[in-house]
């Protein structure tokens, strides 16, 4: 049985639209002459846009904006780096003591009134330095980024000075 290659695996996720497309195309009446074709352009824009919107753009406002400047930086990245691949590092003597301090930190000064960002990031990387194993690692560094992702859209949403 032939392998997919890397470009045909990233394409299996447009299958579904693909289908969708086809069903549109088979279910939408085409009138002849000019502008025969107007309806069947609608429908396949309409319903094309509702599920790019559904499957693949974020739905957490400030989010998509959020994405794409991630994205811009890991293409600066990557030009300039490479791919690269490193130890995670985390796990280390202290680690388990560092990210219990960074939870005592953030929820005392949430209860006298006084969390801020920062408590609640460090918060997160000092969980995620501690994680030894990957999938848990993984789900922190997803935390992470929430995080970032919540200050930065709070960040956007303060008036400009």
């Amino acid at each position: 049985m032939p392998t997919n290659t890397a470009a045909e695996a990233d394409l299996l996720g447009l299958v579904p639209l693909a289908s969708l497309i086809e069903k549109t195309i088979r279910d939408t009446p085409i009138r002849m002459g000019p502008g025969g074709t107007d309806d069947l352009t609608a429908q396949l824009t309409v319903k094309t846009c509702v599920w790019v919107g559904k499957n693949v753009l974020p739905r957490t406002k400030g989010l998509a904006a959020f994405v794409t400047d991630v994205d811009v930086e890991r293409q600066r990245q990557l030009a300039k780096w490479g791919d690269q691949h490193h130890p995670d590092g985390t796990a280390i003597t202290g680690d388990d003591e560092r990210a219990a301090n960074a939870r005592h930190v953030c929820q005392a000064m949430a209860s006298i009134g006084q969390g801020a960002w920062r408590d609640v990031l460090w918060e997160e990387v000092a969980e995620a330095f501690a994680e030894k194993d990957p999938a848990a690692l993984r789900t922190e560094l997803v935390q992470v980024a929430a995080v970032c992702a919540a200050w930065i859209a709070d960040l956007d949403s303060r008036p400009s000075a």
